[in-house]
């Protein structure tokens, strides 16, 4: 299902829209798109309304059924730890446009509201724990050596997924000293499109549990994207920001210092699947003192 809203739109685009959708309304258009077309509208829209406003929702594989896109509009959708939520502007005023406190206060409720039942559904129903290795920090030109996956059921390990990936650059010296993960090891893993694809399919719709998520995201949907491969929509969350959250005794957040401060000893650190053993039990623990 799509919606598009539009003001201030040209007859000759209105034309375009209404060979894909049925205009119910003055400037509301409905229907049922593939991704393909949605996106080409998406982009004929914007290229053709310089002054009028529009907006598109359309249904999505997530949390909340849904996502959005909006053009020379006020109201932005924002992220707010994985929920996209729409700003409400509000007028200063000197007329300058900002979120009053109310909204932030609402939004911030709404969010720790939301987390709280995504929390008790993820436990209830399962969720799955990654972890990936890299050869360096930036995912634009570093790759993926080991990718490392957990399901969890009812507070259990049900599934374990692994894969080490054999690089197209020599692994450097300083991440084979880190991760134990020599050339010789990695020169006998498996192509990077399958170990996606296998881990992806894997994952399935599993809500997904890493430690600073966002840096083992931000290599998999790079080189899924590079790889051709469509990337699932999941809830995340992160056990980087949860112990922020909740703990504050502590000198840092890194998993490391996690695995101290709950007395968990795992055998050893930066190899994916054991990452995510340590992860899950740090993810446990704090539920625990939530």
């Amino acid at each position: 299902m799509i919606v598009v809203t539009l003001t201030d739109c040209p007859p000759r685009l209105r034309g375009d829209l209404s060979k894909w959708l049925l205009e119910i309304n003055t400037g509301v258009y409905v229907g049922q798109l593939n991704k393909r077309v949605r996106e080409e509208l998406w982009k004929r829209i914007c290229d053709n309304l310089p002054r009028g406003r529009a907006t598109m929702v359309y249904s999505a594989n997530n949390e909340q059924g849904m996502e959005f896109r909006v053009h020379n509009t006020r109201w932005m959708p924002v992220d707010f730890e994985g929920l996209t939520l729409m700003m409400r502007p509000a007028t200063t005023e000197s007329g300058a446009v900002s979120m009053d406190r109310s909204s932030k206060a609402a939004i911030s409720r709404m969010v720790q509201n939301k987390r709280a039942e995504q929390d008790k559904r993820a436990q209830k129903r399962g969720y799955v724990v990654i972890d990936v290795e890299t050869t360096g920090l930036d995912p634009a030109h570093n790759e993926i050596l080991e990718i490392g996956a957990l399901r969890i059921i009812e507070h259990k390990i049900s599934e374990r997924f692994s894969a080490m990936i054999h690089p197209k650059c020599p692994i450097p010296q300083d991440i084979m000293d880190l991760t134990g993960i020599t050339q010789q090891m990695a020169d006998k893993g498996i192509e990077l499109k399958k170990a996606l694809e296998e881990f992806w399919d894997f994952l399935g719709q599993s809500a997904v549990i890493g430690h600073n998520l966002s840096f083992d995201l931000a290599f998999l949907k790079k080189a899924s994207v590079d790889t051709g491969i469509s990337i699932p929509i999941n809830s995340c969350f992160d056990t980087l920001t949860l112990a922020r959250r909740r703990i504050q005794d502590i000198a840092d957040y890194r998993l490391e210092t996690l695995a101290g401060y709950f007395e968990i000893k795992p055998e050893r650190f930066h190899r994916a699947l054991e990452d995510c053993y340590t992860t899950f039990q740090i993810y446990e623990k704090l539920n625990e003192i939530g």
